[in-house]
């Protein structure tokens, strides 16, 4: 995924079509002992390593962080494992698409059953253009802007992926 800069996503959150949101938390980061001599650059490249993804501790994909604080001076080392602990604390963007939002997207394939379309050039939708016994007449094509609304949310290997229905430019 692209990395988008925190306060461009920041800026994103208040719009409603984005999915976006804003929170403040806490994360458990295991660094290996390479990262020593330089926690901080660790702990950003675990981070970023996560951009993308969906994170179960807070429901949503990672697309920004930033005001990274660690809560405790010292890390651990639990049992024999080969990596130390610290509790971070930051301001992280997240995507939170849930089940009848609105979205936009950009169109990538259209078919002759289904439109496909791209959130924030990451994340995949399926739009089936037969809903309902009906079948949709929409007119796009690839490269178009449009919104749609969540139907269903789906998941792989922490990979979000969507269903959508009511296409429009």
């Amino acid at each position: 995924m692209r990395q988008v800069q925190f306060n461009e996503a920041k800026i994103l959150c208040s719009d409603p079509n984005s999915g976006f949101t804003l929170i403040s938390g806490d994360q458990h980061i295991a660094l290996p002992p390479k990262f020593l001599g330089n926690i901080g650059q660790g702990v950003r490249q675990q981070l970023d390593a996560d951009i993308g993804f969906f994170s179960e501790q807070f429901g949503g994909a990672l697309i920004a962080y930033s005001n990274i604080k660690l809560l405790r001076d010292n890390g651990r080392v639990i049992d024999d494992a080969p990596f130390i602990h610290f509790k971070i604390q930051a301001d992280f963007v997240l995507f939170r698409p849930s089940v009848g939002s609105c979205l936009r997207g950009v169109v990538n394939k259209v078919g002759k059953d289904h439109i496909g379309l791209l959130v924030h050039d990451h994340f995949n939708v399926s739009v089936p253009l037969l809903q309902n016994g009906h079948r949709e007449e929409v007119t796009v094509v690839k490269g178009d802007s449009c919104t749609f609304t969540v139907s269903h949310l789906y998941m792989h290997r922490n990979l979000l992926s969507m269903r959508g229905k009511h296409v429009q430019r």
